[in-house]
């Protein structure tokens, strides 16, 4: 059949309008994600004029190819006229040259034919498209070797006939990626992705959004449009974050022309990721350039300026925001995943690093820094009063020492740490309540040896002058502690571990156990187990004191 002057026959190979090669080859390696190619046949699809009301994306591994990626919209189609002068759309897909820098029209995302070029980076690609009047089917067989060996790939276009009631619409399927790595791909980590980083998670508003389905392997969803962590943003700031709200904008002009560069961050930053589900995984955090309402890459507040939200104020893994302008889409680069260096490229970070400094001097970000304090302050007083409501319990048990027959010193709590037991020793030390003829603490570190002391264990034994001596709250398993065990060869407890790992033995005094180890025997001395110590309430020890004076009287 005849299309214009051009003649196309079924089945006919026809010539892709091409760069130079190895250009071509190395633009296509510039891809940093690997799912890049959806995120770009996502964008054609996406077009507003394609005019898709439903668009589907299948991933699935494939028994020759492997990956397998397929993208299915029922948007306008694409029609195909051979001619390089006026190429259909079918004409500059299958093309790897730039149709918009060559000055042809160019849908609402497209951006040098990167789509194309991603799609070439297979083993297999396969199109069918309807425009209402004509069908077409592509199949290009190995493009990445065929590239790889310098030459151009040669599609094979066949015309289909079109039945009456026919749908419009377009189909995409891309078999295999020679780079790409072994493992499938997991349904989350491809939603992650284009959710964050392609036209699903839109960044504006946008009329006459079409129905997007992921089906991964044999899992399918609906996904919701528009850039989630913002989509779902309360219209106010919750205690602990910062919403942009309104978002900010910074305007410069460009030197030497009648034309101007917007910026507008947007999103926010807080205390509490995990409550919006922030995580590097996600690709949901730091500063979030956006093109044409497209997220595509992180760029480095630090480099931008940023003394507070990309340090620790609260940190770059706290912050979801997004920078937006269009003006910027001329300055990226083939693959989209950065800016190139130019004059356009300076002024738009300069606004950005205008728009970071207003929002890190405003009052609520002064107000912000200022949160992690007064809920530490707060959290205190609530452990405060938690703990003095403990104590006022009638269950709450205490420690005494019995001085004499019916006096009974109360010394504090019964230890639930390490701490209590360590105030315990002190506070029998003081009163020379323990049951050794000598006991000085000289020293005390949270880190090494616990204690320092002279200690003698009876009249019997030699003084150990400045002993090491390990305290713990309930013996269990001194091994884990990592000390040499000759270096620290008694332990002072306030109890043995029901179940301790190792092998405690009792001896003659009630208070003192020993384990046996191949390096020394291991002492342990266990403040509970010591005479004179009771553990009651103060109902149980009034009781006690109430009968012994019955008893004294009687």
């Amino acid at each position: 059949m005849t299309l214009g002057d051009f003649a196309v026959s079924k089945g006919k190979i026809v010539d892709p309008i091409f760069q130079e090669v190895a250009i071509m080859k190395q633009l296509i390696l510039e891809q940093i994600h690997p799912l890049e190619l959806l995120r770009e046949l996502l964008s054609n699809a996406g077009a507003q004029e394609v005019r898709a009301k439903k668009i589907s994306i299948t991933y699935y591994i494939h028994p020759e190819y492997g990956h397998t990626f397929e993208v299915v919209d029922d948007g306008c189609g694409m029609n195909f006229t051979n001619s390089r002068e006026f190429p259909g759309r079918l004409d500059r897909f299958l093309g790897l040259g730039f149709s918009a820098v060559a000055g042809l029209e160019a849908d609402e995302f497209s951006w040098k034919g990167i789509g194309s070029k991603l799609a070439y980076h297979s083993h297999r690609l396969e199109i069918e498209t309807c425009n209402g009047k004509n069908a077409y089917r592509v199949v290009v067989n190995e493009p990445w070797q065929t590239i790889g060996d310098g030459k151009i790939p040669k599609p094979q276009v066949t015309e289909l006939a079109v039945t009456d009631g026919q749908s419009t619409g377009t189909k995409i399927k891309v078999f295999g990626n020679p780079l790409i790595r072994n493992e499938p791909f997991t349904f989350e980590e491809i939603k992650d992705y284009l959710m964050h980083r392609s036209f699903v998670g839109f960044t504006k508003e946008r009329k006459n959004v079409p129905e997007i389905f992921l089906k991964v392997q044999n899992r399918g969803e609906n996904l919701s449009f528009g850039f989630p962590e913002i989509a779902n943003l309360p219209s106010d700031s919750p205690e602990g974050t910062v919403i942009l709200n309104p978002p900010i904008t910074v305007t410069k002009t460009i030197p030497g022309k009648n034309k101007s560069i917007q910026v507008t961050v947007k999103g926010f930053y807080t205390w509490d990721d995990s409550t919006y589900g922030l995580n590097d995984v996600h690709l949901n955090t730091g500063l979030i350039l956006s093109v044409k309402g497209i997220p595509y890459f992180n760029l480095n507040l630090r480099d931008l300026g940023s003394g507070q939200l990309a340090v620790a104020n609260p940190g770059v893994g706290k912050c979801c925001l997004i920078i937006e302008c269009d003006s910027i889409q001329s300055e990226m680069n083939i693959s989209r995943s950065g800016l190139v260096s130019s004059e356009l490229t300076k002024i738009f970070k300069m606004a950005a690093s205008e728009a970071i400094e207003n929002i890190e001097s405003s009052q609520r970000n002064r107000d912000f820094r200022l949160i992690p304090k007064k809920r530490k302050d707060k959290s205190t007083a609530d452990i405060l009063k938690e703990s003095k409501l403990d104590l006022e319990k009638s269950t709450q048990k205490w420690v005494y020492f019995q001085a004499s027959d019916s006096k009974y010193l109360r010394l504090m709590r019964e230890p639930q740490n390490e701490t209590d037991t360590l105030a315990i020793l002190w506070k029998m030390e003081a009163l020379q309540a323990l049951p050794f003829p000598t006991f000085e603490s000289l020293a005390y570190s949270p880190s090494g040896a616990d204690l320092v002391v002279h200690f003698q264990e009876d009249n019997s034994s030699n003084t150990e002058r400045f002993s090491t001596f390990e305290i713990e709250y309930k013996f269990y398993n001194y091994k884990e502690h990592e000390h040499f065990i000759p270096q620290f060869p008694t332990v002072i407890c306030w109890e043995i571990n029901p179940k301790p790992k190792l092998s405690v033995k009792a001896t003659a005094k009630p208070f003192k156990f020993v384990v046996s180890l191949e390096e020394a025997t291991l002492r342990i001395f266990t403040l509970s187990k010591i005479p004179k110590i009771h553990i009651a309430t103060e109902e149980e020890m009034n009781r006690t004191l109430n009968t012994q004076n019955w008893k004294s009287n009687y």
